[in-house]
């Protein structure tokens, strides 16, 4: 006996809204704010670290999202560079890195 599954895709945004997701979501996130606050103790300073946490969002057309953000004025001098601070990364190597 087999069984045929057809997936359809107007319950899509339901899916996406589901907790389910959402929580997925954030855990995923959460694995990360840890490697970028190490990065950011080592590299910048204790402050900064501080900083870094995640942020939930829904998009306007309604995707959820889970971010890892440094909710500080200077935190995109840090992680892209400007003239006075050097590029530091310390988000985006952060997210990179997996273990395991």
């Amino acid at each position: 006996m087999a069984i045929r599954f057809e997936f359809d895709p107007t319950c899509l945004p339901e899916i996406m809204r589901s907790q389910q997701v959402r929580g997925a979501l954030r855990a995923q996130a959460e694995e990360i704010v840890p490697r970028a606050k190490a990065l950011a103790r080592e590299e910048i300073g204790e402050e900064f670290a501080d900083s870094i946490a995640v942020s939930e969002e829904v998009r306007p057309r309604g995707r959820p999202t889970a971010k890892v953000i440094a909710d500080r004025e200077d935190a995109a001098d840090h992680e892209y560079g400007s003239s006075n601070t050097d590029r530091r990364r310390v988000l985006g190597r952060a997210a990179r890195t997996r273990e395991g």
